[in-house]
């Protein structure tokens, strides 16, 4: 089961399609959106770090803080 109900993940009403589709198969759906945000979130994660090859080394510290890295 996803972490958050699909509504939840959507951020409001399911669209009508969707809610016509059987309870197993919205949280099959729940949690795929669920796996896709987490890889989307591991990519832009690594994307920071590899971006932050071209800052030079002394400014890193302080370029990850104020980005949030």
């Amino acid at each position: 089961m996803a972490a958050r109900p699909l509504a939840e993940q959507l951020g409001g009403a399911v669209p009508a399609g969707i809610e016509a589709l059987e309870p197993a198969e919205r949280d099959d759906l729940a949690q795929a959106l669920h796996d896709a945000r987490k890889r989307q979130s591991r990519a832009l994660a690594k994307a920071g770090e590899e971006g932050l090859k071209y800052v030079p080394a002394l400014l890193r510290g302080a370029v990850r803080k104020v980005v949030g890295l």
